[in-house]
């Protein structure tokens, strides 16, 4: 009984360590595989990639080998014409934006495209200048802030006729182009390709049909079990779908070539086969547990046969023993008539003995009616005689007086008296305890019928046949049947004509399973009134056989009544719920769905999902669950709540108002629930922060107005104080800006205040935010810099990058900005106090003469740093 079970548990206990085992080595298999694949697809997209660059490094070259070869005297327009030198090298349906900057750095051609007219500043045309090395020159830059779009710039130096520095060709590549031949990669559906610029931190990614820009993306590489590095994971999921990426690196272009395949296709193989083992394993464990519940089964057969062979051996040696009646051997004593006068006893056993008072040697040998005169008196001897003399057997029970040592006491005898030769043989029981219980039987029985009349449940007492043999006076109250009309199969006359099949079926059910039977049945009474009962029939079960049945009938009319107007109550309630359009629940104190109206079933059934009966927990997931578990601590303690819920499980965030209402006991001491209102409020906050957004922003230069401003330098300054990260603020104006706007009005002042704007936004970072703050008053915020000299770098680009002349409305104006730059890493400062030590630096650059910054801290030792 014990070993096998364990047996059976050690060997599914190991077939499933195994299975567990193997499934994962061949998810780890399936895994690699998958890494490998999309390793070979990066592979291609960055061949692909470093070829179109290399040839664009090749039609630099030959630019510049044409360009020196005509003395400068080269335009691109002959350069890119169809059929011309640059088609030889690049498609020509790419239409490359291409410039040629001169020796002065200013804009001499251009195609295809928007360049800057002075690039003098810029780090590519120093580098170039500076070098006499004939080598391209590749980087990634921004081309738009707002839009975080990023080209790749491919540039060479060209030489003027006498060999010195004459300027540079430059061609801008948009990306996006490398992964536009989305199908020759063989990604599968939502596969995901992608360009990732190290320097910049730019990434250009398609998924299908669309196509993704961002700077956000970070990732690290990961080693499988197989020890390959070639798998990447990003750190922030990239659009929500699960996928297995891998890269290539193109490291003379600082590009990263990524391709990853969703984890569904990817994955599909190992996943049927997963599904296999354990379908197989389960098959098997079935097996097994059946196998070892037979053997089980058959185990305890067995014992109990053993048992109860054991058993019947005991009884028949207790038998043998000492049997439990008193046997008589007796001899008939004639007179010399032959007429039989007494009897000798001839033998006895040792109960015999004791019932006639004396020991089993004395007894033997003497007259019966020596031995117990008193049977004489009772007619016992006249009894014996007429047996022997007629030779039928007698079988009675007698009541006696006179037994040896009991002669106050009544007892009651059984005798068994048979004829033998010239003698009789008497078996005689004392019978008394089982006359005495037979007595209280009666006596109970009259007792128990006493209360079954007296039971609010009508009884019925049928035999095995189902004919009825007893009930109570309940069941004649209900039926109106008496107990005479009840008798028999005339009970089933009281039950509903539509019921009696079900009934009958019910019944011949029962005496197949042995289960009992409950249910609701309709009974007519004699005067045609219905009455509503609930039935219940159980089986007597003697010995594995059914001896009979009792059933109970309990008149349910008036509760039924109750139900139905609970029900048409609940209905009610439910209508009006199903009206409203927001989402209705309850909630018990365990969690548990209880109640919901149409609007909430309608939005769980997208996921196919029905709420009664389940908890919190598994209706909305973990992630969406420990948002709301204090919330829901919070009800339960008898607070009501109200609040704002965002939920993204349809791929869309939608935003809801909720409400918790406690429920309370009776009492109205103990919380028994809950009942939730939900709202989708998502319209309103969409508007409330397109409405927000609009007033954060300068209507003429697009940039954040001072509002935003505010905000973001609060933001900003917080951050700064929770991680001890730095940060620069940088307030200026244009100087010389009112002469501009009263020369030549308000609509060129605005030309130049939207020119401005637009310069700073080319020669500031894409996470640095831009704000006017009024007139020609601007701000810039900094964040997570590392020193402050990248600040100051930053200030001294755009005092240089203003210095060139703006050309508005075929009008020429020459300004110049100055700046004040400080910058905080966590002191206890305001937002005010801050801009005010930027604007006092602004001041000194003003008294300085213009045109240039000046910078400090809030305490001296950042300033002395």
């Amino acid at each position: 009984m014990i070993l096998l079970p364990a047996f059976a548990l050690v060997l599914l206990v190991s077939m499933w360590t195994a299975v567990v085992y193997q499934v994962n080595q061949e998810y780890q298999g399936a895994r690699h595989e998958a890494v490998v694949h999309a390793q070979t697809l990066s592979r291609t997209l960055a061949e692909n990639a470093s070829h179109l660059l290399r040839q664009s490094d090749h039609a630099t070259q030959l630019f510049k080998l044409k360009y020196e070869e005509t003395g400068g005297t080269l335009r691109l327009a002959e350069f890119t014409r169809k059929g011309g030198l640059l088609d030889s090298l690049m498609p020509s349906k790419m239409q490359l934006p291409i410039a040629l900057y001169g020796a002065d750095g200013k804009l001499v051609d251009s195609l295809h495209g928007i360049f800057q007219d002075d690039i003098r500043v810029e780090p590519v045309f120093q580098a170039l200048s500076q070098s006499a090395e004939d080598s391209p020159h590749a980087s990634n830059v921004m081309v738009n802030s707002q839009t975080s779009k990023w080209l790749i710039q491919i540039a060479r130096r060209v030489n003027d006729r006498q060999g010195q520095f004459g300027g540079i060709i430059m061609l801008m590549i948009d990306p996006a182009y490398f992964i536009e031949d989305y199908d020759r990669l063989h990604v599968e559906e939502n596969g995901l390709v992608m360009l990732v610029s190290r320097d910049s931190g730019l990434a250009i990614a398609r998924v299908d049909e669309q196509l993704y820009i961002t700077d956000t993306i970070d990732f690290v590489t990961k080693v499988d079990a197989f020890g390959s590095a070639d798998e990447l994971v990003l750190r922030h999921p990239f659009d929500g779908v699960d996928r297995i990426y891998s890269f290539r690196d193109m490291p003379r272009y600082q590009l990263t070539a990524v391709v990853g395949n969703t984890v569904t296709h990817a994955m599909a193989r190992f996943e049927r086969q997963r599904r296999l083992y354990f379908s197989v394993a389960a098959a098997a464990s079935i097996l097994v547990f059946i196998f070892a519940l037979l053997l089980m089964q058959q185990s305890l057969r067995l014992r109990d046969s053993m048992e109860e062979a054991n058993a019947a051996q005991q009884k028949l040696r207790a038998a043998a023993d000492a049997s439990l009646d008193a046997v008589f051997l007796l001899k008939a004593c004639r007179n010399r008539d032959g007429a039989v006068v007494d009897f000798t006893l001839a033998d006895v056993n040792e109960r015999g003995a004791a019932m006639l008072g004396h020991h089993h040697d004395d007894a033997v040998g003497h007259r019966i009616g020596e031995l117990a005169p008193t049977w004489r008196s009772e007619g016992f001897i006249d009894k014996y005689r007429q047996v022997l003399e007629t030779g039928m057997p007698l079988e009675e029970e007698v009541e006696t007086h006179n037994l040896p040592g009991q002669e106050s006491e009544s007892r009651w005898l059984r005798h068994q008296i048979v004829a033998i030769d010239d003698g009789v043989a008497v078996t005689t029981r004392n019978i008394t305890s089982r006359k005495r219980d037979e007595l209280a039987a009666r006596k109970q029985q009259a007792e128990l019928q006493a209360v079954n009349d007296a039971s609010p449940l009508g009884l019925l007492r049928a035999d095995a046949q189902g004919h009825c043999t007893y009930v109570n006076r309940t069941f004649e109250s209900i039926t109106g049947l008496t107990r005479e009309q009840a008798l028999g199969d005339q009970w089933m006359a009281a039950v509903h004509p539509n019921d009696r099949v079900v009934l009958k079926e019910a019944l011949a059910h029962l005496r197949d399973t042995l289960e009992p039977f409950q249910d609701t049945l309709r009974c007519v009474h004699p005067d045609g009134r219905i009455v509503w009962t609930s039935m219940k029939v159980a089986p007597i079960i003697v010995d594995g056989r059914i001896e009979g049945f009792v059933s109970t009938l309990d008149d349910i009319t008036l509760m039924r009544k109750s139900v139905m107007a609970l029900r048409e109550s609940e209905a009610r309630l439910r209508t009006i719920a199903d009206t409203l359009p927001a989402m209705i629940a309850y909630i018990d104190y365990d969690e548990v769905y209880r109640f919901n109206n149409i609007a909430y079933e309608r939005e769980f059934s997208r996921s196919g999902m029905d709420v009664m009966g389940k908890t919190v927990r598994d209706t909305v997931g973990e992630p969406r669950y420990a948002f709301l578990e204090p919330y829901i601590r919070r009800v339960l303690s008898g607070e009501p709540l109200a609040f704002e819920e965002d939920d993204d499980s349809t791929g869309i965030v939608r935003t809801f108002e909720v409400n918790y209402i406690p429920q309370f006991d009776e009492e109205g001491a103990a919380v028994v629930g809950f009942h939730v209102m939900r709202q989708d409020i998502t319209a309103q906050k969409r508007e409330q922060q397109r409405l927000l957004k609009l007033s954060q922003v300068d209507a003429l230069t697009g940039l954040t107005n001072r509002a935003g401003f505010q905000q973001k330098l609060s933001d900003t300054m917080q951050y700064c104080r929770d991680n001890s990260a730095l940060m620069a603020v940088m307030y200026m104006d244009i100087d010389r800006f009112k002469p501009v706007n009263d020369t030549y009005g308000h609509s060129v002042g605005d030309a130049l205040l939207k020119a401005f704007s637009g310069r700073l936004a080319h020669a500031m970072r894409a996470t640095d935010t831009i704000a006017r703050l009024g007139g020609d008053e601007f701000t810039i915020i900094m964040e997570r810099i590392s020193k402050p000299e990248d600040a100051e770098a930053a200030a001294f680009k755009i005092v240089v990058a203003m210095q060139a002349p703006f050309v508005l409305d075929n009008i020429t104006v020459h300004v110049s900005t100055s700046i004040g730059l400080t910058w905080y890493r966590g002191e206890d400062v305001t937002p005010a106090e801050l801009l005010n030590r930027a604007d006092m630096l602004l001041y000194q650059a003003k008294q300085a003469g213009r045109n240039t910054f000046r910078s400090g801290a809030l305490i001296p030792d950042l300033d002395a740093a």
